[in-house]
């Protein structure tokens, strides 16, 4: 069996201001189409398709990708995926699997999966939100429309028997504007960020909450369904190198017994109830269920205190958490240059 991966590069990007074609833009030092051809060529397919159409891109592609072109491009996406398909047929693949190139932070991980796909029409899923790669067996090709822009989402909504949702790691958010390029680099940032302050790559998707003055970030909030699929319980993250040391230092001096003896267990119960409301309602709107589901309050817990810098996180972010309000009444006791010797023995 044998399966061509396809990226659809043919569309004109109108809707794009910048001063080039938007597959052309900047993405984190690499053009937006070159990030997403790159993904496709880390699935294992067998060939590589890009469908070219407004523009042709010779200087961009390798010359190891079948490049085919789409003169109609106007005419909408179904024509370029039809001319993938007519491709297809005559080299006798079983299956192609369909991506878009305007969606460059869809990885290699969700090609590969979705490739994998044993089902007639086998569709990504992103946190519970379906979007391309699609794999089409060979069966389902006469099935797919041959005019319009909706291209193979005309057959996901015909035919739902014959899809199989496969959950994949990344993002699927795509680039038409502007705006959404600098949304989408400003991500890429703080994903370098985030990952020299942890040491190591973040696991799941998450937004910046609270951001230093220097932009970078201080507090993440965290999806709760990690890549593979394991529970994310810390909605709230602290990441921020000086917030965290300085917590840690607040731990250090006892902080954790300190906290639940000056406000009492009921107390910290409700913002552990509050914090799980919060984390399910999340759960409910993504509309995807982890491998097992987080009972747990702030940091994974629902008795006392576990971890002050999940409560101070939550706090800096907006929540209503009263250990994380004692963290910032208490920081003063260790924010200072001589640490750990205390404030009045300094010289």
């Amino acid at each position: 069996m044998t399966v061509a991966a396809v990226l659809l590069a043919a569309g004109g990007g109108r809707r794009f201001e910048g001063a080039v074609h938007k597959l052309r833009a900047d993405l984190g030092g690499t053009a937006v189409l070159l990030r997403s051809l790159e993904a496709a060529r880390g699935a294992g397919a067998d060939e590589v398709i890009v469908v070219v159409g407004a523009e042709r891109f010779d200087d961009l592609l390798p010359d190891d990708v079948t490049v085919i072109v789409n003169d109609a491009w106007a005419d909408g996406q179904a024509g370029s995926l039809q001319a993938a398909v007519a491709h297809a047929r005559r080299q006798q693949h079983d299956a192609v699997v369909v991506g878009v190139a305007d969606q460059p932070l869809v990885g290699p991980a969700a090609w590969a999966a979705v490739l994998a796909a044993d089902a007639p029409i086998a569709v990504a899923s992103f946190n519970g939100d379906r979007r391309p790669p699609v794999r089409l067996a060979h069966e389902v090709w006469d099935l797919l429309p041959t005019e319009g822009d909706e291209a193979a989402r005309v057959l996901l909504r015909a035919r739902p028997d014959l899809v199989t949702a496969i959950p994949v790691p990344g993002t699927a958010d795509d680039i038409d504007t502007t705006e959404e390029l600098l949304r989408m680099d400003q991500h890429l940032a703080d994903i370098e960020a985030v990952t020299e302050l942890l040491g190591r790559r973040p696991q799941g998707q998450f937004t910046v909450a609270v951001r230093g003055e220097d932009g970078g970030p201080i507090v993440l909030r965290n999806h709760p369904v990690l890549d593979d699929g394991r529970p994310m319980p810390t909605l709230y993250w602290l990441c921020g190198a000086r917030e965290s040391m300085l917590v840690g230092r607040l731990e250090s001096m006892k902080g954790v017994r300190r906290a639940e003896a000056d406000l009492g267990l009921e107390v910290i119960a409700e913002a552990h109830d509050r914090y799980r409301s919060e984390r399910d309602a999340e759960l409910e709107k993504a509309g995807v269920e982890p491998a097992h589901r987080p009972t747990g309050g702030v940091g994974g817990t629902r008795v006392g205190v576990k971890c002050l810098h999940a409560h101070y996180g939550w706090w800096l972010a907006g929540g209503d958490d009263p250990v994380g309000q004692w963290v910032a009444d208490h920081l003063h006791e260790v924010d200072h240059a001589n640490w750990p010797a205390p404030p009045d023995e300094e010289s």
